[in-house]
């Protein structure tokens, strides 16, 4: 009788786990997207990281453990036809092992999607850069750098009030707000 009702249990994980693969397939293909029009409410910086790590107790990797338990005690129990506590263990064990490996491949894939071009502000001290707008005395002008693979451009002034034209090179010194000053670029 615990025999039967073992296997039953074992075959509701794993039609539970399928099952739960199988909606999220067809849900995940119509969520997301639904984007609103937002408000700009200011500009405050925090120094704050944004990372998000993947758990191990994701949705995913329990569907998976759920999934692999019910399959490794139905095998064990009725293939190899193997007493409770073997077929226990050996779906416990198959549930750990593919969860685990579930884990470390979801974290893989969504580690290596966290990458950002972002630009931080502090490392752009020391960047080179050219002048795209020309820079007068106590006037603004545009400069271009290239950061990340990126091509930005940023208002800027001269860090010691002199003149620069269009296209001279310049480093970046110090950056105030939303201003680069710019020195003449080191020969």
């Amino acid at each position: 009788m615990i025999a039967i009702a073992l296997s039953g249990f074992f075959l509701l994980c794993l039609l539970a786990g399928l099952f739960y693969a199988i909606i999220s397939v067809f849900l995940g293909s119509f969520t997301g997207g639904h984007d609103y029009s937002g408000t700009d409410a200011g500009g405050i910086d925090h120094g704050v990281s944004g990372e998000v790590h993947f758990s191990p107790m994701s949705p995913m990797v329990i569907a998976t453990f759920v999934t692999t338990f019910g399959a490794g005690g139905l095998v064990a129990a009725k293939g190899m036809g193997m007493s409770v506590i073997p077929a226990v263990t050996v779906a416990t064990a198959s549930g750990l092992g593919f969860g685990a490996l579930a884990f470390l491949i979801f974290r893989k894939v969504y580690s290596a999607t966290q990458s950002s071009s972002e630009v931080e502000v502090a490392s752009l001290v020391g960047t080179l850069a050219e002048v795209i707008t020309p820079i007068g005395k106590d006037v603004m002008g545009e400069i271009v750098y290239v950061s990340k693979g990126s091509r930005f451009t940023a208002p800027a002034r001269s860090q010691d009030n002199l003149e620069l034209a269009k296209n001279t090179p310049v480093e970046i010194v110090r950056v105030v707000g939303n201003t680069f000053y710019v020195k003449p670029a080191p020969r």
